[in-house]
């Protein structure tokens, strides 16, 4: 399914219609008030000085804008003045609710549909590349629904409003600021066409460096241990030079079309000064006094509007490049297209059909035209030193990649015609290659905190634990650290068979079982595999062969 921007907006716009409406309600009560106070302004000269102007008259329809007397305007002045504050709030709040509630939205969306792209993308792109969506591409489409959409909207409502009520108090004078208007959006749109090349430019380089520092941070290991110090210093100032080069570009536009609005604003102010000035002066005078105050109010009021109005192009532009790169992540191909199925898999024979599977940047094949068979509750060693295919065949048989040739069937079940979540239901894995994750050991070890899950979590975490020295235990509350970084091989070893063995998924795939623990753990976890060995299939991996198993089967990878 191909994505785009309006989709998205109108999506969100359907699903909060109430917040949407009530924001642009507040606004256009906001906008009206925001007219009504110098308008009303012109009554209180008609009071102080004794003057009328016949065109104020057409506002008398105005509950107490034809107040009697100063005290009675005073009262409907300071409303005015409540009024408008409480709107300008309702409206303010609203604009920065839409914005939060897009946000979210979106990153939600953004994090669900990033969890199911598929595992060749990640593996050739890297997933660096795609952090910087969660911070600056965010916080640009919220500017661009609060401020490039919602309050524009309400702007343009605003200065229709202001340049009609100024049309009708002089329709040269109107005529006069509908035009400037127009002539200085097309000159910013020229200017921002130049402004579109570079904002591009400096997004995809930010997010080349963000991905660049997040791959050798998380190496950081390997960096130091290998002193490559000044190698990777002389990449990222190589990367931070041209970042520089686009950035100073970059500015140069901006400044360019942030200078040019305030002088585009003041130079549109003389021209209104030098025609009232001269309508003042003329024989035909079309402004009365009041008429003229009103005036002048009005388009003192409206130029912070009309800044932000001019400036808005801006918004538009880095919203749209961040859509777009947002739209491009959604676009991504992505797991479980097919419709779940629950099926007890386990009760299938697992069949590699002339399977043959090469990584996208070598130039050997890891494995080519492969046959096996797996009988269901049967145990079966695959033994091969690393680097020989176990792990490209654990992925394989989970569906993580998909083979370049070949077929890999449960039973009459072809895997490419079930989803990932039907067959990932069946089988639960103790490895390295799929880290332990959370912020503490329950959140490593469990789906859920229900009651009843937090009960057997302890209970099996303990079991395991009973033959490992007390200060080395660990409880459903201890940290793990990024990835489980806190742990000994041996704590995370243990804590990844909780996690395999708490889902009670019917197959099992052990990478290298009994290492990393002691003696003593080694026979209990030995004796509780051996008791379930042909009530659930079991897939070994391992370098050598594995003593304690009955073994139904062998392969030399």
């Amino acid at each position: 399914m191909s994505h785009n921007k309006w989709e998205i907006i109108k999506s969100f716009g359907y699903k909060n219609i109430r917040l949407v409406v009530f924001t642009l309600i507040a606004g256009l009560c906001y906008n009206i008030l925001t007219i009504m106070i110098p308008i009303s302004i012109g009554k209180f000269y008609e009071l102080s000085f004794g003057f009328s102007s016949h065109r104020l008259a057409a506002f008398k329809f105005i509950p107490f804008m034809d107040a009697p007397d100063f005290n009675s305007f005073l009262i409907f002045f300071f409303t005015l003045v409540l009024l408008r504050l409480l709107f300008e709030y309702l409206n303010r709040y609203g604009i920065g609710l839409v914005g939060e509630r897009f946000s979210k939205t979106l990153r939600e969306r953004l994090f669900k549909h990033q969890l199911q792209i598929s595992m060749s993308i990640y593996n050739s792109k890297g997933i660096g590349k795609y952090l910087l969506r969660y911070s600056g591409d965010l916080k640009s489409i919220q500017n661009y629904i609060k401020n490039g959409l919602i309050r524009f909207i309400q702007d343009v409502i605003l200065l229709s409003i202001v340049v009609s009520s100024i049309g009708y108090f002089d329709i040269h004078l109107g005529l006069i600021i509908a035009g400037c208007i127009l002539f200085s959006s097309v000159l910013l749109w020229v200017l921002n066409r130049a402004l579109y090349k570079a904002s591009l430019d400096r997004r995809n380089s930010r997010s080349g460096m963000l991905s660049f520092v997040n791959t050798r941070l998380r190496g950081i290991m390997a960096l130091k241990a290998f002193n490559k110090y000044q190698p990777e210093e002389k990449r990222y100032r190589k990367r931070s030079d041209t970042l520089y080069d686009i950035g100073k570009r970059y500015t140069k536009i901006v400044a360019l079309l942030q200078a040019s609005i305030p002088a585009i604003t003041y130079s549109m102010l003389g021209v209104i000064m030098f025609y009232v000035f001269s309508s003042a002066n003329s024989d035909n005078k079309t402004l009365e006094g009041a008429s003229l105050l009103v005036l002048i109010l009005l388009i003192i009021s409206i130029l912070p509007v009309l800044r932000r109005s001019l400036r808005v192009s801006i918004v538009w532009k880095l919203g749209n490049i961040s859509f777009s790169k947002l739209i491009d992540i959604f676009d991504l191909p992505k797991e479980n297209e097919l419709s779940f199925e629950q099926m007890p898999l386990n009760q299938e024979e697992i069949v590699f059909k002339e399977v043959s599977y090469k990584y996208f940047n070598s130039p050997r094949p890891v494995f080519k035209d492969l046959e096996l068979s797996i009988p269901p509750k049967s145990t079966t060693l695959f033994q091969g030193k690393s680097g020989s295919g176990k792990s490209t065949f654990v992925r394989l048989l989970l569906k993580l990649m998909s083979p370049s040739s070949g077929q890999i069937l449960f039973g009459n079940h072809c895997c490419s015609k079930l989803s990932e979540k039907t067959i990932r239901k069946n089988i639960a894995i103790v490895s390295k290659d799929f880290p332990l994750y959370g912020r503490d050991v329950y959140e490593a070890i469990v789906y859920n905190r229900k009651e009843s899950s937090k009960e057997n979590a302890k209970f099996l975490l303990d079991h395991l634990q009973q033959f490992e020295d007390e200060k080395n235990q660990l409880q459903l509350d201890s940290k793990i650290g990024d990835l489980a970084s806190n742990l000994t091989s041996g704590q995370q070893k243990i804590l990844m068979y909780c996690r395999a063995l708490l889902t009670k998924k019917p197959i099992l795939i052990l990478e290298e079982p009994l290492k990393e623990l002691n003696n003593k753990t080694q026979k209990l976890l030995l004796q509780m595999l051996t008791s379930i060995q042909g009530q659930k299939t079991l897939i070994l991996l391992d370098d050598h062969n594995v003593k304690g198993f009955e073994i139904d089967n062998v392969y030399y990878l």
